[in-house]
């Protein structure tokens, strides 16, 4: 029991170590955001859980895991930049019925996307301090990545398909959260962020083509038309370094 009590005196003091801090509370003033401050520098890892979903067409997805780094500096009082890279096993696929041609009945394009990369740089504005507790808001932009695609035709006559180039597509983000320091220079992240990248999955090869039953179907990309904006929602808890 001695050990018990003693235990949670120092569980206590690790959890109230935030509220310690000399630093004043309360709302950042947004004309005190950019006052120059000594040069910071973060070093964070995280994971966390993704979702996926579309704008405008058949779509299906996977929700998986996603796992990150990220460098944040800065020297303003209350305006950083942080670098960025992250990856997700997550899958997802497109999918649009194809139209009856002279050799082959009408059938399914099928899309299907996997190893999702995303590298963006982020402002980070801190709108709330407390201790050494900062809420902020964050916006973003940089592209996605999809490493490993395959495109398939699906009919009553026969099946076809084959590898596609990887997919590359201009995204955006914003984010908002929390970060809180129970020791100075050893911290901790709870981020929620929405991508949206345009394309979605990125664009297709339009000389691809695919051969069933000895018809060959030239540029099935034409199936799917432009392929829509794909939103991401991501959640991720991180683990902060304090370098300077």
């Amino acid at each position: 029991m001695r050990r018990l009590r003693i235990a949670s005196g120092f569980l206590w003091v690790f959890m109230a170590a935030p509220c310690l801090a000399a630093d004043p509370s309360g709302w950042i003033s947004p004309m005190k955001a950019f006052v120059r401050s000594p040069f910071s520098s973060e070093l964070e890892v995280y994971s966390g859980p993704i979702t996926g979903q579309n704008i405008g067409q058949a779509f299906a997805s996977a929700t998986k895991g996603d796992y990150g780094i990220r460098y944040t500096f800065g020297f303003m009082k209350a305006f950083n930049f942080s670098l960025n890279y992250m990856y997700s096993n997550q899958t997802h696929s497109f999918s649009a019925v194809t139209a009856p041609t002279s050799t082959l009945p009408s059938g399914t394009a099928l899309m299907h996307s996997a190893n999702l990369n995303m590298f963006f740089g982020n402002g980070e504005w801190s709108l709330l301090h407390k201790g050494r507790n900062t809420f902020y808001l964050s916006p973003g932009v940089g592209y996605v990545r999809n490493g490993a695609r395959s495109l398939s035709i699906v009919t009553p006559v026969g099946t076809a398909s084959a590898p596609i180039l990887p997919g590359d597509a201009v995204s955006f983000n914003l984010g908002m959260g929390i970060k809180f320091f129970p020791r100075k220079h050893f911290g901790f992240r709870l981020d929620a962020r929405d991508y949206l990248s345009a394309g979605g999955t990125g664009t297709l090869n339009p000389s691809q083509n695919l051969t069933i039953s000895g018809a060959v179907i030239s540029n099935p990309a034409q199936f799917f038309g432009p392929i829509p904006i794909q939103n991401n929602l991501v959640f991720t808890l991180g683990l902060i370094f304090k370098l300077l």
